[in-house]
């Protein structure tokens, strides 16, 4: 998005309900727009644009607002790795000074220096990347290699839009929020990818490559979109 200024909590009134919303004024931005991240409303806004522009245009924004807004909160609500719900367990100790994590049966648990603000999800992002750079990168790796795939180098990114990407060089990223998922849908993810390899784009030949390595791939792409949001 380009430079942008740290966000401003707003909100205003509709009927007899407040709304609140993140205020960020980007530099790159040439319109007004909202956006939904992390369950939270954000109102991206080009500079030189008034305040009162903006209440006007969120309140003309109302139904989407509710109909996406809710469905965020709906998911960001869900703890998932590998498919699997996770409960948290916070426990604070005042000789701990760095933040311990360790999942086990289902429970992550978490150790925290007693000052610690820090909120759990974001404690749990954190992990749940680590988790993806011991898992997803490997696991690629290893299935270009059984399959005849010649792969440069993949990273793990946090893309916002995506779960994967192919470049021309033959690398390969992949969001590390696929972790959410089940085995079976990241294989899914990185058979997608490595199929771009040889077909760039999303023409029959490559539904046909794609099909051929992963067979239910309908379903799991179906899976993918219908779970958890990026």
């Amino acid at each position: 998005m380009g430079s942008i200024d740290k966000p401003l909590i707003h909100s205003f009134k509709f009927k007899d309900e407040e709304i609140y919303f993140e205020l960020i004024v980007s530099f790159r931005a040439t319109r007004t727009r909202l956006q939904i991240s992390d369950g939270k409303l954000q109102l991206i806004l080009p500079r030189g644009v008034s305040l009162y522009e903006v209440e006007d245009f969120v309140k003309q924004k109302i139904g989407w607002i509710k109909k996406n807004l809710g469905k965020s909160n709906h998911n960001s609500d869900k703890i998932l790795f590998l498919g699997k719900e996770v409960k948290i367990k916070q426990d604070f100790e005042p000789a701990v000074k760095h933040h311990m994590v360790r999942y086990t049966d289902g429970e992550l648990r978490i150790v925290s220096p007693s000052n610690s603000k820090i909120d759990t999800k974001r404690i749990y992002s954190a992990w749940l990347r680590e988790q993806a750079k011991e898992y997803i990168a490997p696991r690629a790796y290893k299935l270009a290699r059984e399959n005849n795939f010649v792969v440069n180098k993949i990273s793990i990114r946090g893309q916002k839009t995506r779960w994967g990407s192919c470049s021309s060089r033959c690398n390969l990223s992949f969001n590390y929020k696929l972790m959410q998922h089940r085995k079976e849908v990241i294989d899914y993810v990185i058979f997608h990818e490595l199929c771009h390899l040889i077909e760039m784009n999303h023409s029959k030949g490559f539904w046909f490559l794609l099909k051929k390595f992963c067979p239910d791939y309908k379903s799991l792409k179906k899976e993918l979109k219908n779970g958890t949001n990026i």
